[in-house]
């Protein structure tokens, strides 16, 4: 007699035995294939970032980067120079928007320089004006704003004045500032003050000259700072260092740090922010922080710190503020606050940009004039919510303006007082002809248009 289980007459799928043995050798093939996956695994971590930094995939990820359209002369310029001078070698090129990595041993001056994700759209422009009163081309000293004009004082000693919006000549303010000759001129105290032989002269609210009774503490030189409290002031001995000033109006004393050729001061939350640069073998910049100049080395001589030789200069011990960068091959020749953020010029390998800086980061917000800037001992000068000027000086042995940036809101002029100092955006090339160029020019470059 047959005995049928239970279930044995029904319709469907019966109940499924798993084979013991089965189970075990699914466990063996695993616990046996762990090792090599877990060194799988190990393997392509380390691998990774070196296929990512390859210079293979490094090639391609540029050749199809395309930049901000306010960047693509800017970074065509870059790589006309690179192939050049081989500032970064085809080894060493970053992943665009990343344009130079500057690696010291210590990374203590380690930064880098990147495109920014777009520009800050600032309206730029240039213009040359010339000497109205004699052949001889630039001003005897660095201009100043002055209630709503350019005033650049030129030989024979009379004062030119532009209106800020236009840049027109206000000949009627012009009539009542040349009643005399001068030989430098300051804005000290928010008032347009002239050195006229032996004597300081204020223009005053009726118009016309009276002699200037407070103390100038500055030699025939430009002011770099003011505010309610210090009048600052600087000195350059180039790659030998140098000295940032700051005059107590109210205790007639100078405070004393150091700083290589400062060129910018930034006032903020209380703090004084000061920039230096130097264009010494390839360049070197620093910017350092300085909570109370009243905490500074404090000068106990008879006569202005900066009347000092080079030599008593040099031997000095002061003090200075605390370091916020340090860098070598770059320099950094102004900065500002713009639209409350602060921003800074910066001169790289023959080219001179707009950027911010966070983190040892310049990210490029601006081309300027997509050329390269020479600029001796600039002076940038804030007057007001984004309005200010920039002084470039002409050389060494002329220490005179050569040209000015002038920045009111979104507009960003050139002021050049010749024709010789008008940025142009087309890097020195040498004698390479352009078909020499388009073989040196690779990657994104390609498609652009020639500048």
């Amino acid at each position: 007699m047959c005995v049928r289980s239970a279930g044995a007459g029904k319709r469907g799928r019966g109940p499924t035995v798993v084979k013991p043995e089965s189970a075990n050798g699914s466990r063996k093939m695993k616990s046996f294939l762990l090792p090599f996956t877990t060194l799988i695994l190990l393997l392509a971590l380390v691998v990774s970032p070196y296929v990512y930094h390859s210079k293979a995939l490094t090639d391609l990820r540029n050749r199809y980067y395309t930049p901000p359209s306010d960047f693509r002369r800017l970074l065509k310029r870059f790589q006309q120079l690179n192939a050049i001078d081989q500032v970064i070698t085809a080894e060493d090129a970053p992943i665009l928007p990343i344009v130079y990595e500057e690696k010291q041993s210590g990374g203590k001056h380690d930064y880098r320089i990147q495109f920014g994700a777009k520009a800050l759209g600032l309206r730029k422009s240039q213009v040359v004006l010339h000497n109205p009163f004699s052949a001889v081309s630039f001003p005897l000293s660095f201009s100043v704003l002055y209630q709503g004009n350019l005033i650049a004082l030129f030989e024979p000693g009379y004062f030119a004045c532009y209106q800020i919006k236009g840049l027109e000549r206000n000949k009627q303010l012009e009539q009542q500032l040349n009643t005399k000759e001068f030989q430098y001129h300051w804005l000290l105290d928010n008032q347009l003050v002239g050195l006229s032989g032996k004597n300081y002269y204020v223009f005053s609210k009726a118009g016309q000259w009276e002699l200037y009774k407070k103390p100038v503490p500055l030699k025939k030189q430009p002011k770099i700072f003011e505010d309610e409290r210090y009048i600052s002031c600087m000195t350059c001995d180039g790659e030998w260092g140098g000295q940032i000033y700051f005059y107590d109006k109210q205790k007639q004393v100078y405070y004393l740090a150091e700083a290589t050729c400062a060129n910018s001061i930034i006032k903020k939350d209380g703090k004084y922010f000061v920039l230096a640069s130097h264009s010494h073998m390839l360049g070197f910049a620093d910017f350092q922080q300085i909570n109370d100049p009243a905490d500074l080395t404090r000068w106990s001589g008879k006569r202005m710190p900066q009347d000092r030789d080079f030599e008593s200069r040099r031997r000095a011990k002061i003090s200075r503020g605390r370091k916020l960068f340090d860098y070598l091959s770059i320099e950094v020749l102004s900065a500002f606050t713009l639209n409350a953020e602060q921003v800074f010029i910066v001169n790289w390998n023959g080219s001179t940009f707009l950027a911010t800086w966070a983190n040892n980061i310049f990210s490029i917000v601006d081309p300027l004039f997509d050329d390269g800037l020479y600029a001796f001992d600039p002076v940038t000068t804030t007057y007001g919510s984004n309005l200010i000027l920039m002084n470039i000086g002409l050389n060494s042995e002329s220490p005179t303006e050569s040209s000015c940036i002038l920045v009111s809101g979104k507009d960003l002029v050139k002021v050049n007082w010749t024709k010789e100092t008008i940025s142009k955006p087309s890097p020195y090339l040498g004698t390479l002809t352009e078909a020499d160029m388009l073989l040196l020019i690779k990657d994104s470059a390609d498609a652009l248009p020639s500048l």
